[in-house]
């Protein structure tokens, strides 16, 4: 009688051990989402509905800024040392190409010194460093009207050296991109580059000025046409585009294959994870589909009923965040399989050293 009470005590043992290891969302702990903030659950769980699916997306749509469209309209290159001009006086060939177009405009045009001065015919040395070419015609202009009657000019810059943009990480060509009188802005320098590798993070591009660092989310501009992402470049400012690391989603429990899912163009829906991931038809309980989500008070716990017939509808619509996990839980039949399993030998030897007592 001793050792059956023995045995029975073991076996209750057991069987609470076989249970309690592991990570388990019971159905019975999911609320509603008028009653998602007890004390008593360890996270904020929230269904997945078609309105929760419809906040997440007004939420992701953004009104267009337009201050970038103003500042190109405003811009205007300045000349700076190292960079080549050419200036062009009307019927005065003499000025103009003084050595008779053996070289190109390019050699032959007037380079900026260090000092930000050019020297012209009968003007003299001229500053020009920091002036627009408009500027610079102007100067000329008034300059040379002492010496020839009613003179016409034309100033542009030919080879553009003193003003640049660095570019780095995953592009195809990291580099020094010059700034022309032609408006550069962060979208423009990546097709400069040849483009981002394909594990490159638009969303987390970084812009380096004057000692200070930006990020900036290009995925808004070519998504939610938000120009204040696309930003105008200055001199001496460096380009960064980070490599996608962070940006993945984790897949566990009953699926085929645990793991980590890169966030391709940084957008991933449930729907997607589901299908990559391959859900276990056999192990699975398709009414205990989880998001777990991290945010400033209780982790958050979005909750898919996939047994519902609109359910897949709602997952393809349900956009992932970086670094959500995603846990498809385990059917009660797979799980008291799973104790079984677990119990069966240890009830074996138990059996085995009872007979061997009863023997005795």
């Amino acid at each position: 009688m001793l050792r059956k009470s023995i045995f029975t005590t073991s076996m209750i043992f057991l069987v609470g051990c076989a249970l309690s290891p592991g990570i388990h969302l019971q159905q019975g702990q999911f609320e509603s989402s008028d009653d998602v903030d007890r004390e008593d659950v360890p996270v904020t769980l929230i269904a997945i509905t078609p309105a929760l699916v419809r906040q997440q997306y007004q939420a992701k749509q953004g009104m267009p800024v337009q201050n970038t469209q103003d500042e190109m309209g405003s811009y205007q290159y300045l000349v700076g040392p190292q960079d080549v001009l050419s200036i062009t006086v009307w019927d005065h060939p003499e000025l103009t190409i003084p050595d008779g177009g053996r070289r190109p405009v390019e050699q032959s045009g007037n380079r900026v010194r260090s000092d930000g001065s050019i020297f012209y015919p009968y003007v003299g040395l001229l500053q020009v460093s920091g002036k627009t070419t408009e500027q610079i015609r102007v100067d000329l202009t008034k300059k040379l009207s002492h010496y020839i009657k009613r003179p016409q000019l034309d100033v542009r810059v030919v080879t553009f050296n003193s003003q640049k943009v660095h570019v780095a990480g995953a592009v195809a060509n990291p580099g020094v991109v010059p700034l022309t009188d032609v408006p550069l802005t962060l979208a423009d320098v990546i097709n400069v580059s040849g483009g981002v590798s394909e594990n490159a993070d638009l969303q987390e591009i970084i812009l380096t000025r004057d000692g200070s660092n930006q990020s900036y989310n290009l995925q808004d501009l070519y998504y939610k046409a938000d120009l204040s992402q696309n930003v105008l470049l200055r001199n001496k400012d460096i380009v960064y585009i980070p490599v996608n690391t962070t940006r993945k989603v984790y897949v566990l429990g009953e699926v085929s294959a645990q793991t980590a899912l890169p966030m391709q163009d940084g957008k991933l829906n449930l729907a997607e994870v589901m299908a990559i991931a391959g859900i276990n038809q056999h192990a699975a309980d398709p009414e205990r589909i989880y998001v777990l989500r991290q945010s400033e008070g209780k982790p958050q716990a979005y909750h898919l009923d996939a047994s519902e017939p609109g359910a897949l509808i709602l997952a393809t619509s349900f956009q992932l965040e970086p670094l959500d996990v995603v846990f498809v839980s385990t059917s009660n039949l797979t799980l008291w399989n799973r104790v079984l399993t677990q119990l069966l030998p240890t009830a074996q030897t138990l059996w085995t050293i009872d007979r061997i007592s009863e023997g005795q």
